[in-house]
């Protein structure tokens, strides 16, 4: 049994789009501009892409990197985990506007660890950032592959949410 777990999770490709827009809402969705790219292309430390903002709790990191297991295509992409507990992600806010449907998507997996859980959420924010409304869901779900299923990689999957922005929704906060 182990004492000290560590979980990664790593987010490669994000849109949110409007149904039939062609145009992603948010900034750098694919993480590919990290403007703290120091010595020969290697990031000085943890970086965060640009336009996103970095969050961590407890023993938990948000890293924006190019190394790692699988990262497709030898991109950069973001990932986030925890040792011993604790968590992190990254978000963005975006503009937006009540009654329309927005689509996330998201291109997710998770390296070989202890039982990893990714979530996707957008909340439906005011002009001064009341949060309005949600919608979430899991990305990586270690139920998906039993509750048994230890120390396995989680391949890398497209998940997509959906939600309808409620009446007075001025901004999207996107957070993985």
């Amino acid at each position: 049994m182990k004492t000290l777990s560590t979980i990664a999770l790593t987010v490669a490709v994000v849109a949110l789009l409007l149904p039939g827009a062609q145009a992603n809402l948010l900034l750098n969705g694919d993480f590919n501009t990290v403007s703290d790219v120091l010595t020969n292309g290697v990031p000085n430390g943890a970086v965060t892409a640009d336009n996103w903002e970095a969050w961590s709790w407890g023993n938990g990191w948000a890293n924006t990197e190019i190394a790692g297991w699988g990262s497709p295509g030898g991109t950069y992409h973001t990932a986030v985990g925890a040792a011993g507990g604790g968590g992190g992600g990254h978000f963005q806010i975006v503009p937006a506007a009540g009654g329309l449907e927005y689509q996330l998507t998201v291109d997710s997996g998770a390296d070989t660890w202890w039982l990893p859980t990714g979530t996707m959420i957008m909340f439906f924010q005011d002009f001064l950032g009341n949060e309005l409304g949600q919608v979430s869901r899991n990305t990586v779900d270690p139920a998906v592959y039993g509750e048994d299923q230890y120390d396995i990689p989680h391949p890398w999957e497209t998940y997509v949410l959906t939600g309808i922005a409620p009446a007075g929704t001025a901004q999207i906060k996107v957070e993985l």
